[in-house]
């Protein structure tokens, strides 16, 4: 009875998250083709400018860039300036995913694009002033992002 109790209890206490296996299997980050429109990430890009004006506040771009590295880009509108892939160059769109290593992006053309933060340099635009990252400096998540400390690094040309 005693055993009874305490192997009920370890069954009580047991977290209940899913393993990575478990995540993959059931397909938890992949974004479902019916909702790969352009105008369904329109209002994510409204709450992500204000977002970006309240950590702009009254600071000037040059201050603002050291916040910028540490915010969230789910729901900016982000181009591919340039690129080892030409394919990439060009590409435009919201944000829709962020991982460590790539930005999934919704096109004006409601096409769900990948695109890899490696070998890549995106800008954005905040205001009137034009910001550009470069991707593999960049190759964090969002969350590992927010509590680093970034060094100044010399970029390599693409």
């Amino acid at each position: 009875e005693v055993k009874e109790k305490q192997a009920r209890r370890k069954r009580a206490n047991k977290s209940k998250a899913l393993t990575a296996k478990e995540k993959k299997a059931l397909d938890v980050y992949s974004i479902p083709k019916e909702t790969r429109k352009y105008e369904l990430f329109v209002p994510l890009h409204e709450l992500w400018k204000g977002y970006m004006e309240e950590l702009f506040g009254s600071s000037n771009p040059m201050a603002f860039t050291q916040k910028l590295l540490k915010a969230d880009f789910h729901g900016a509108l982000i181009t591919v300036a340039r690129s080892k892939c030409p394919t990439y160059v060009g590409s435009s769109g919201i944000v829709a995913q962020e991982t460590e290593n790539v930005f999934k992006i919704i096109t004006p053309s409601n096409a769900l694009k990948v695109i890899p933060k490696a070998n890549n340099v995106f800008t954005l635009q905040v205001r009137n002033s034009v910001f550009t990252i470069h991707g593999n400096q960049f190759r964090y998540r969002a969350a590992q992002r927010s509590s680093k400390k970034f060094k100044a690094k010399p970029s390599t040309d693409l």
